[in-house]
Protein backbone atom coordinates (compact mmCIF):
# COMPACT_ATOMS: atom_id res chain seq x y z
CA UNK A 1 0.00 0.00 0.00
CA UNK A 2 0.90 3.47 -1.02
CA UNK A 3 1.92 5.85 1.54
CA UNK A 4 -0.11 9.05 1.48
CA UNK A 5 1.92 11.81 -0.09
CA UNK A 6 1.82 15.19 2.43
CA UNK A 7 -1.12 17.53 1.31
CA UNK A 8 0.23 20.89 0.31
CA UNK A 9 -2.29 23.79 0.37
CA UNK A 10 -1.89 26.69 -2.09
CA UNK A 11 -3.34 30.18 -0.55
CA UNK A 12 -3.32 32.51 -3.16
CA UNK A 13 -4.90 35.97 -3.30
CA UNK A 14 -5.45 36.74 -7.00
CA UNK A 15 -5.67 34.46 -9.93
CA UNK A 16 -5.38 37.17 -12.54
CA UNK A 17 -2.66 36.05 -14.01
CA UNK A 18 0.20 38.35 -13.39
CA UNK A 19 3.70 38.23 -11.40
CA UNK A 20 2.61 36.03 -8.18
CA UNK A 21 0.40 34.13 -9.70
CA UNK A 22 2.25 33.52 -12.97
CA UNK A 23 5.15 32.86 -10.44
CA UNK A 24 3.17 29.54 -8.64
CA UNK A 25 1.99 28.38 -11.43
CA UNK A 26 5.24 27.64 -12.86
CA UNK A 27 6.00 26.25 -9.72
CA UNK A 28 2.92 23.67 -9.28
CA UNK A 29 4.10 20.95 -11.84
CA UNK A 30 7.06 20.56 -9.74
CA UNK A 31 4.95 20.69 -6.31
CA UNK A 32 2.81 18.20 -7.98
CA UNK A 33 5.68 15.38 -8.15
CA UNK A 34 6.29 15.43 -4.39
CA UNK A 35 2.77 16.58 -2.59
CA UNK A 36 -0.95 16.16 -3.05
CA UNK A 37 -1.92 20.05 -4.14
CA UNK A 38 -4.45 21.80 -3.51
CA UNK A 39 -4.87 25.31 -4.23
CA UNK A 40 -7.15 27.79 -2.87
CA UNK A 41 -7.91 30.99 -4.13
CA UNK A 42 -9.79 34.40 -2.87
CA UNK A 43 -11.08 35.11 -6.57
CA UNK A 44 -11.68 32.99 -10.00
CA UNK A 45 -9.13 34.22 -13.07
CA UNK A 46 -6.89 33.34 -15.50
CA UNK A 47 -4.80 31.80 -13.46
CA UNK A 48 -6.72 29.11 -11.90
CA UNK A 49 -7.11 27.57 -15.66
CA UNK A 50 -3.47 27.06 -15.97
CA UNK A 51 -3.59 25.81 -12.30
CA UNK A 52 -5.94 23.52 -13.08
CA UNK A 53 -4.07 22.49 -16.62
CA UNK A 54 -1.25 21.20 -14.52
CA UNK A 55 -3.35 18.31 -12.63
CA UNK A 56 -3.94 20.44 -8.86
CA UNK A 57 -6.90 20.49 -7.34
CA UNK A 58 -7.97 24.20 -6.94
CA UNK A 59 -11.20 25.41 -4.75
CA UNK A 60 -12.50 29.29 -4.97
CA UNK A 61 -13.32 30.75 -1.65
CA UNK A 62 -14.35 33.63 -0.28
CA UNK A 63 -12.01 36.92 -1.20
CA UNK A 64 -9.49 36.92 1.57
CA UNK A 65 -6.10 39.35 -0.46
CA UNK A 66 -5.47 41.99 1.74
CA UNK A 67 -6.59 45.13 -0.01
CA UNK A 68 -6.42 49.05 1.56
CA UNK A 69 -9.97 49.25 1.59
CA UNK A 70 -10.10 46.51 4.46
CA UNK A 71 -8.26 49.45 6.69
CA UNK A 72 -11.05 51.95 6.22
CA UNK A 73 -14.60 51.78 8.78
CA UNK A 74 -16.77 51.13 5.76
CA UNK A 75 -14.09 48.44 4.38
CA UNK A 76 -13.60 46.34 7.54
CA UNK A 77 -16.38 44.81 8.89
CA UNK A 78 -17.33 43.22 5.51
CA UNK A 79 -13.67 42.10 5.05
CA UNK A 80 -13.68 40.61 8.20
CA UNK A 81 -16.56 38.53 7.52
CA UNK A 82 -15.01 37.13 4.32
CA UNK A 83 -11.80 36.15 5.94
CA UNK A 84 -13.99 34.59 8.44
CA UNK A 85 -15.89 32.33 6.00
CA UNK A 86 -12.39 32.10 4.25
CA UNK A 87 -11.02 30.26 7.81
CA UNK A 88 -13.60 28.31 7.79
CA UNK A 89 -13.79 26.53 4.19
CA UNK A 90 -10.04 26.20 5.18
CA UNK A 91 -11.18 24.34 7.90
CA UNK A 92 -13.16 22.01 6.13
CA UNK A 93 -10.74 20.92 4.13
CA UNK A 94 -8.69 20.14 6.37
CA UNK A 95 -11.10 17.88 8.44
CA UNK A 96 -11.89 16.20 4.48
CA UNK A 97 -8.47 15.64 3.44
CA UNK A 98 -5.73 16.73 6.89
CA UNK A 99 -3.20 19.43 5.46
CA UNK A 100 0.26 19.03 6.27
CA UNK A 101 1.53 22.41 4.96
CA UNK A 102 0.53 25.28 3.95
CA UNK A 103 2.48 28.07 1.35
CA UNK A 104 1.12 31.46 1.55
CA UNK A 105 1.89 32.60 -2.23
CA UNK A 106 1.84 36.50 -1.15
CA UNK A 107 1.66 38.54 1.87
CA UNK A 108 -1.27 40.45 0.81
CA UNK A 109 -3.12 37.88 2.80
CA UNK A 110 -5.88 38.59 5.08
CA UNK A 111 -6.01 34.86 6.58
CA UNK A 112 -2.52 35.07 8.61
CA UNK A 113 -3.92 36.06 11.79
CA UNK A 114 -6.08 33.29 11.95
CA UNK A 115 -3.89 30.56 10.29
CA UNK A 116 -2.74 28.46 12.74
CA UNK A 117 -5.91 28.39 15.18
CA UNK A 118 -7.56 26.98 11.07
CA UNK A 119 -5.16 24.54 10.38
CA UNK A 120 -2.18 23.47 12.81
CA UNK A 121 0.17 22.87 10.01
CA UNK A 122 3.51 24.34 9.83
CA UNK A 123 3.55 27.86 7.46
CA UNK A 124 5.53 29.21 4.46
CA UNK A 125 5.23 32.69 3.44
CA UNK A 126 6.44 34.14 0.18
CA UNK A 127 7.57 37.93 0.50
CA UNK A 128 7.47 38.28 -3.31
CA UNK A 129 6.78 42.40 -2.94
CA UNK A 130 7.55 45.54 -0.54
CA UNK A 131 4.19 46.78 0.64
CA UNK A 132 3.41 50.29 0.35
CA UNK A 133 1.80 50.96 3.38
CA UNK A 134 3.13 52.81 6.66
CA UNK A 135 5.86 51.89 8.64
CA UNK A 136 3.67 51.19 11.50
CA UNK A 137 0.53 49.08 9.28
CA UNK A 138 3.99 46.64 7.92
CA UNK A 139 5.59 46.22 11.26
CA UNK A 140 1.87 44.75 12.26
CA UNK A 141 1.52 42.72 9.58
CA UNK A 142 4.82 41.15 9.29
CA UNK A 143 4.94 40.86 13.00
CA UNK A 144 1.73 38.42 12.40
CA UNK A 145 3.98 36.84 9.88
CA UNK A 146 6.78 36.40 12.68
CA UNK A 147 3.80 34.83 14.96
CA UNK A 148 3.18 32.39 11.95
CA UNK A 149 5.34 31.72 9.43
CA UNK A 150 7.63 28.51 10.37
CA UNK A 151 9.94 29.98 7.05
CA UNK A 152 9.81 32.96 4.74
CA UNK A 153 10.81 32.86 1.34
CA UNK A 154 12.04 36.24 -0.31
CA UNK A 155 12.43 36.27 -4.09
CA UNK A 156 15.50 38.99 -3.92
CA UNK A 157 18.27 39.96 -1.67
CA UNK A 158 16.18 43.33 -1.75
CA UNK A 159 13.10 41.69 -0.55
CA UNK A 160 15.15 39.63 2.38
CA UNK A 161 16.73 42.67 3.68
CA UNK A 162 13.35 44.57 3.70
CA UNK A 163 12.01 41.84 5.94
CA UNK A 164 15.06 41.51 8.02
CA UNK A 165 15.20 45.15 8.76
CA UNK A 166 11.80 45.50 9.56
CA UNK A 167 11.37 42.19 11.51
CA UNK A 168 14.43 41.73 12.86
CA UNK A 169 13.40 37.81 14.39
CA UNK A 170 12.47 36.93 11.38
CA UNK A 171 16.09 37.13 9.56
CA UNK A 172 17.15 34.03 10.76
CA UNK A 173 13.74 32.11 9.17
CA UNK A 174 14.31 34.24 5.75
CA UNK A 175 15.68 32.38 2.25
CA UNK A 176 16.10 34.01 -0.79
CA UNK A 177 14.97 32.28 -3.92
CA UNK A 178 14.63 33.78 -6.86
CA UNK A 179 11.54 33.67 -8.93
CA UNK A 180 12.18 31.98 -12.25
CA UNK A 181 10.02 32.79 -15.78
CA UNK A 182 9.22 29.98 -18.58
CA UNK A 183 12.28 29.60 -21.40
CA UNK A 184 11.22 31.77 -24.07
CA UNK A 185 12.72 31.79 -28.02
CA UNK A 186 15.19 34.88 -28.61
CA UNK A 187 12.76 37.49 -30.10
CA UNK A 188 12.67 38.30 -33.54
CA UNK A 189 14.98 41.09 -34.39
CA UNK A 190 13.22 44.80 -34.57
CA UNK A 191 12.84 46.17 -37.76
CA UNK A 192 15.31 48.30 -38.84
CA UNK A 193 13.79 51.20 -39.63
CA UNK A 194 15.40 53.82 -37.08
CA UNK A 195 12.51 53.39 -34.17
CA UNK A 196 13.56 52.14 -30.72
CA UNK A 197 10.66 49.91 -30.18
CA UNK A 198 10.61 50.27 -26.58
CA UNK A 199 8.26 47.28 -24.68
CA UNK A 200 6.77 47.69 -21.05
CA UNK A 201 4.93 45.12 -19.34
CA UNK A 202 2.37 45.19 -16.50
CA UNK A 203 -0.34 46.04 -14.96
CA UNK A 204 -1.45 49.77 -15.39
CA UNK A 205 -1.13 51.24 -12.17
CA UNK A 206 0.39 54.38 -10.74
CA UNK A 207 3.15 52.03 -8.73
CA UNK A 208 4.49 50.19 -12.48
CA UNK A 209 5.55 53.92 -13.88
CA UNK A 210 3.97 53.71 -17.33
CA UNK A 211 3.37 57.40 -16.59
CA UNK A 212 7.27 57.88 -15.74
CA UNK A 213 7.95 56.22 -19.35
CA UNK A 214 5.22 58.40 -21.00
CA UNK A 215 7.31 61.30 -19.63
CA UNK A 216 10.82 59.66 -20.96
CA UNK A 217 8.99 59.06 -24.30
CA UNK A 218 8.25 62.98 -24.96
CA UNK A 219 11.69 63.84 -23.61
CA UNK A 220 13.08 61.93 -25.96
CA UNK A 221 10.47 62.90 -28.97
CA UNK A 222 11.59 66.60 -28.06
CA UNK A 223 15.42 65.62 -28.56
CA UNK A 224 14.43 64.62 -32.18
CA UNK A 225 14.30 60.67 -30.99
CA UNK A 226 12.39 57.99 -32.90
CA UNK A 227 10.69 55.95 -30.35
CA UNK A 228 7.30 53.71 -30.42
CA UNK A 229 6.40 53.00 -26.67
CA UNK A 230 4.68 49.73 -26.85
CA UNK A 231 2.31 48.80 -22.87
CA UNK A 232 1.22 45.72 -22.41
CA UNK A 233 -1.11 45.29 -19.55
CA UNK A 234 -4.73 46.50 -17.92
CA UNK A 235 -6.05 48.31 -15.00
CA UNK A 236 -8.08 46.95 -12.39
CA UNK A 237 -11.69 47.64 -12.39
CA UNK A 238 -11.04 49.88 -9.49
CA UNK A 239 -8.27 51.71 -10.89
CA UNK A 240 -10.58 52.90 -14.44
CA UNK A 241 -8.60 55.89 -13.96
CA UNK A 242 -5.44 54.98 -14.33
CA UNK A 243 -5.92 54.07 -18.00
CA UNK A 244 -7.56 57.25 -18.52
CA UNK A 245 -4.75 59.61 -16.67
CA UNK A 246 -1.69 57.05 -19.43
CA UNK A 247 -4.24 58.31 -22.16
CA UNK A 248 -4.27 61.97 -21.13
CA UNK A 249 -0.65 62.18 -20.32
CA UNK A 250 -0.09 60.83 -23.98
CA UNK A 251 -2.72 63.56 -25.57
CA UNK A 252 -0.98 66.08 -23.92
CA UNK A 253 2.64 64.81 -24.93
CA UNK A 254 1.22 64.70 -28.31
CA UNK A 255 2.37 61.19 -28.90
CA UNK A 256 -0.30 59.48 -29.98
CA UNK A 257 1.68 58.27 -32.45
CA UNK A 258 4.75 56.96 -30.51
CA UNK A 259 2.44 55.16 -27.47
CA UNK A 260 0.93 52.01 -28.57
CA UNK A 261 -1.73 49.99 -25.83
CA UNK A 262 -2.00 46.64 -26.76
CA UNK A 263 -3.66 45.53 -23.29
CA UNK A 264 -3.58 42.23 -21.64
CA UNK A 265 -1.74 39.51 -23.98
CA UNK A 266 -0.93 35.73 -22.29
CA UNK A 267 1.19 35.47 -25.10
CA UNK A 268 4.20 36.21 -23.10
CA UNK A 269 6.82 35.71 -26.49
CA UNK A 270 5.36 37.75 -28.53
CA UNK A 271 5.28 40.32 -26.28
CA UNK A 272 8.96 40.53 -26.74
CA UNK A 273 9.42 40.22 -30.87
CA UNK A 274 10.30 42.72 -32.85
CA UNK A 275 11.07 45.06 -29.82
CA UNK A 276 15.05 46.66 -29.06
CA UNK A 277 14.29 47.33 -25.00
CA UNK A 278 12.55 46.53 -22.17
CA UNK A 279 11.71 49.39 -19.81
CA UNK A 280 10.45 48.76 -16.18
CA UNK A 281 9.28 52.09 -14.29
CA UNK A 282 8.64 50.86 -11.27
CA UNK A 283 7.74 54.01 -8.84
CA UNK A 284 8.71 51.71 -5.66
CA UNK A 285 10.68 48.98 -5.18
CA UNK A 286 9.98 45.88 -6.99
CA UNK A 287 10.43 42.58 -4.93
CA UNK A 288 11.80 40.42 -8.08
CA UNK A 289 10.14 41.60 -11.38
CA UNK A 290 9.59 38.87 -13.30
CA UNK A 291 9.18 41.12 -16.34
CA UNK A 292 12.82 42.17 -16.26
CA UNK A 293 13.78 38.36 -16.06
CA UNK A 294 11.41 37.70 -19.18
CA UNK A 295 13.23 40.48 -21.36
CA UNK A 296 16.28 39.21 -20.31
CA UNK A 297 15.22 35.47 -21.37
CA UNK A 298 13.64 37.18 -25.15
CA UNK A 299 17.20 38.31 -25.59
CA UNK A 300 16.26 42.25 -24.56
CA UNK A 301 18.28 44.90 -22.78
CA UNK A 302 16.14 46.24 -19.95
CA UNK A 303 16.05 49.14 -17.69
CA UNK A 304 14.42 48.88 -14.50
CA UNK A 305 14.18 51.26 -11.29
CA UNK A 306 15.90 50.97 -8.37
CA UNK A 307 17.24 49.69 -5.66
CA UNK A 308 14.89 46.34 -5.79
CA UNK A 309 14.65 43.22 -7.15
CA UNK A 310 15.92 44.03 -10.48
CA UNK A 311 19.69 44.69 -8.75
CA UNK A 312 19.43 40.67 -8.38
CA UNK A 313 18.82 40.60 -12.00
CA UNK A 314 20.40 43.36 -13.96
CA UNK A 315 24.04 43.55 -13.96
CA UNK A 316 24.75 47.51 -14.62
CA UNK A 317 26.21 48.45 -17.87
CA UNK A 318 26.31 44.39 -18.83
CA UNK A 319 22.86 43.26 -19.18
CA UNK A 320 20.92 46.88 -19.07
CA UNK A 321 20.53 49.51 -16.41
CA UNK A 322 18.85 50.34 -13.01
CA UNK A 323 18.22 53.96 -12.65
CA UNK A 324 16.49 55.83 -10.06
CA UNK A 325 12.63 56.14 -9.36
CA UNK A 326 10.46 58.77 -11.19
CA UNK A 327 13.43 59.84 -12.65
CA UNK A 328 11.61 60.56 -16.25
CA UNK A 329 15.47 62.23 -17.50
CA UNK A 330 17.43 59.15 -16.73
CA UNK A 331 15.14 56.62 -18.05
CA UNK A 332 15.00 58.67 -20.93
CA UNK A 333 19.48 58.79 -21.17
CA UNK A 334 19.34 55.08 -20.46
CA UNK A 335 16.85 53.51 -23.08
CA UNK A 336 18.84 56.22 -25.20
CA UNK A 337 21.72 53.56 -25.06
CA UNK A 338 19.67 50.71 -26.98
CA UNK A 339 19.88 53.05 -30.13
CA UNK A 340 23.28 51.98 -30.42
CA UNK A 341 22.82 48.31 -32.37
CA UNK A 342 26.35 47.38 -30.58
CA UNK A 343 24.71 48.17 -27.45
CA UNK A 344 21.86 46.85 -27.75
CA UNK A 345 23.15 43.24 -29.13
CA UNK A 346 25.25 42.85 -26.59
CA UNK A 347 23.05 43.99 -23.48
CA UNK A 348 20.70 41.18 -24.90
CA UNK A 349 23.01 38.52 -25.94
CA UNK A 350 24.22 38.78 -22.20
CA UNK A 351 21.18 39.46 -20.70
CA UNK A 352 19.72 36.04 -21.96
CA UNK A 353 23.17 33.97 -20.83
CA UNK A 354 21.94 35.10 -17.37
CA UNK A 355 18.49 34.32 -17.74
CA UNK A 356 19.35 30.67 -18.60
CA UNK A 357 21.97 30.70 -15.94
CA UNK A 358 20.12 31.87 -13.16
CA UNK A 359 16.59 32.26 -13.75
CA UNK A 360 14.53 29.35 -15.66
CA UNK A 361 11.61 28.25 -14.05
CA UNK A 362 13.21 24.79 -13.28
CA UNK A 363 15.95 26.47 -10.98
CA UNK A 364 13.46 28.30 -9.24
CA UNK A 365 11.01 25.58 -8.52
CA UNK A 366 13.77 23.17 -7.54
CA UNK A 367 14.38 25.58 -4.80
CA UNK A 368 11.68 26.58 -3.50
CA UNK A 369 10.07 22.60 -3.07
CA UNK A 370 13.74 21.67 -1.68
CA UNK A 371 12.51 24.33 1.09
CA UNK A 372 8.76 22.91 1.19
CA UNK A 373 10.76 19.55 2.01
CA UNK A 374 13.10 21.11 4.77
CA UNK A 375 9.88 22.55 6.67
CA UNK A 376 8.35 19.30 6.73
CA UNK A 377 11.24 17.28 7.69
CA UNK A 378 12.33 19.44 10.41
Amino acid sequence: MNARRPHLVVLTPSADGYGSDRAVVAALPAMLRSFDVTVIAAVDGPMLDAARATGARVEVTHDFALRRRFFTPQGFVPAAVRVAAALAHLRRVHRRHPIDLVYVNTVAVALLPGLRLAVPAPVVVHVREVPRTSGRLNRVHFGVIDRVATRVVCNSTFTARFVGELTPSLSDRCVIVNDGVQALPAALPPSDDGVLDVVCVGRLHPQKGQSVLIDAAALATKAGHRWRVHLWGDALPEHAEVEAALHEAVARHGLEDVVVFHGYSSDTASMYDSMDVAAIPSTWPEGFSLVTAEAQMASLGAVATGPGGPDDIIVEGVTGRVVGFDDAEALWHALAEAQDPAVRDRWGRAGRERAIERFTVERYSAALVDQLHAVLSA
